[in-house]
């Protein structure tokens, strides 16, 4: 799993070479390098490599952001496909998990792989309406 990286930990007046990103971010050198070849930018290309402050901080707010995929009203995220995707028709099935939360259980309609999404339980009434959940039987009772 990616690890992910506090882009308050640099300041953004200073200047950093990449041996005090690698201390500071606690990665190896070689990921301050691939960061670089990545798009993090230099004041120039003269050696030791200096980057400012403000570009560390944007770059680390971009790299945190990359991997999100944000999920439609009708979508569900599939661990296998690593995308968004509709679930399979009548494979979806609602369990509560806590008194405020519950979570959706499908099948990928691509993989048939298992997903699942949390949901609040005052967003059942939505979620009806877009996956044609199916509750259990002491569930339909709760108002």
């Amino acid at each position: 799993m990616a690890k992910r990286y506090n882009p308050n930990k640099c300041k953004i007046n200073r200047n950093y070479s990449i041996s005090e990103i690698a201390l500071l971010y606690d990665v190896h050198k070689n990921t301050v390098k691939t960061w670089l070849r990545r798009g993090l930018k230099r004041i120039d290309n003269q050696r030791p490599y200096i980057i400012l402050g403000r570009d560390l901080k944007q770059f680390i707010k971009d790299l945190r952001g990359i991997n999100k995929r944000p999920c439609e009203l009708g979508e569900i995220y599939c661990m296998r496909c690593r995308t968004p995707r509709k679930p399979e028709q009548g494979t979806t099935t609602f369990d509560t998990e806590t008194t405020r939360y519950g979570r959706i259980k499908a099948s990928c309609n691509v993989c048939n792989s298992a997903m699942n999404r949390y949901f609040r339980l005052s967003d059942l009434e939505v979620l009806q309406r877009h996956f044609a959940v199916i509750l259990p039987l002491q569930q339909k009772r709760i108002g």
